[in-house]
């Protein structure tokens, strides 16, 4: 059962906030689980930098690499979701065509949905949780076991 196994990832996850805790730990920690729980072809995490979002993890550094940003300003679709703090699940080709701008870059990865979960924390929006994979790969499910990973990711930066 998903639900029990997300459980007992996120109680292993919760033990290592107690020493040794940052960024660069909660990143591994968060994709683990993920691979395990949701599965994906491409994960990344972004920041909120003012107007930009910086890419501060990914799944596939050669491809995607750290640093790179977004401007948020310029894609109205990001800006919303990242102003609705909710996840969201772009599950077939359609709607990753219609919400990212990268779209033909996504789809030579082989994916065609895309599940986007919001990391908020102190009252705000700090970044996003990027999960690619196969088209109908994601469900409403997939998006409730990603947010509280989500969540480690906004105490860890909050905590810096």
């Amino acid at each position: 059962m998903m639900s029990q196994r997300a459980l007992e990832l996120f109680s292993e996850a919760a033990d290592h906030v107690r020493s040794d805790f940052g960024p660069e730990k909660a990143y591994g920690l968060v994709e683990s689980a993920l691979s395990d729980l949701v599965s994906f072809k491409l994960l990344t995490i972004l920041r909120v930098d003012g107007t930009l979002v910086r890419r501060m993890h990914s799944s596939d550094p050669a491809g995607y690499s750290v640093g790179g940003t977004k401007d948020v300003a310029a894609d109205a679709w990001l800006r919303a979701m990242l102003d609705a703090g909710r996840p969201v699940v772009s599950g077939t080709p359609e709607l990753v065509r219609e919400r990212f701008p990268d779209h033909d870059a996504i789809f030579s990865l082989g994916c065609g949905a895309v599940l986007n979960v919001p990391v908020v924390g102190a009252g705000a929006t700090l970044g996003s949780l990027n999960l690619l994979h196969e088209a109908g790969h994601f469900s409403r499910e997939h998006a409730l076991v990603a947010r509280p990973f989500a969540m480690l990711l906004a105490l860890a930066w909050i905590a810096e």
